[in-house]
């Protein structure tokens, strides 16, 4: 009889990150036409509305951030613009309208991100992302005043429905979901 011979699991290192700038907003009370009232009183195209079910976990974010921040460093992004590309990568879509209809926000939207893409610094070869939060927190707080828009409590979290309007097909949450859409979103990467 064969034996198979058993190797220690080593785990893997649990990387430090800060947390995403993203911030749950309640939709409800928002003015009318709010995407483009947003895109108008925004500050960069670094700030964007992302629908509440596509934010799920901190990982997928960075993610997306680091790709989309790399194809347009690299002179290789679909979109024109760093937020629909952001959008597009969330999307695990290589098509940008696709993207907006995906994750973007909708009219039977109740809640929603405000997402902050931050800028970075080039460290030893690593994008570092440039992090302030009381500025980010400042320009959440004015955007909200201007489109009547609320704060609520929330972090990004896996959810049965999330992922599969992100079109990760999964009954249940298992330990291995989160690496299951982060390779959903590295995808995007390989097949643009």
């Amino acid at each position: 009889m064969m034996r198979i011979i058993e190797k220690p699991i080593i785990s893997r290192e649990v990387m430090e990150m800060p947390l995403f700038p993203c911030f749950k907003i309640d939709l409800s009370k928002s003015v009318n036409n709010l995407i483009q009232q947003f895109i108008d009183v925004r500050p960069t195209q670094n700030w964007l509305l992302l629908a509440d079910y596509a934010a799920q976990t901190q990982q997928q974010l960075w993610t997306a951030w680091v790709l989309c921040q790399r194809a347009f460093e690299q002179n290789r992004a679909l979109a024109r613009s760093i937020d629909a590309e952001f959008l597009r990568y969330i999307a695990a879509t290589h098509h940008v309208s696709e993207a907006f209809k995906k994750v973007g926000i909708s009219d039977n939207h109740g809640y929603a991100w405000i997402v902050n893409l931050p800028e970075y610094e080039n460290v030893n070869g690593e994008m570092v992302p440039i992090l302030d939060d009381d500025k980010t927190t400042a320009i959440v707080d004015n955007l909200c005043k201007k489109l009547d828009l609320s704060l609520i409590d929330g972090i990004p979290e896996l959810t049965v429905h999330g992922l599969n309007k992100l079109g990760l097909k999964v009954d249940v949450i298992s330990e291995n979901t989160g690496d299951l859409l982060v390779g959903l979103t590295i995808s995007t990467e390989l097949n643009s």
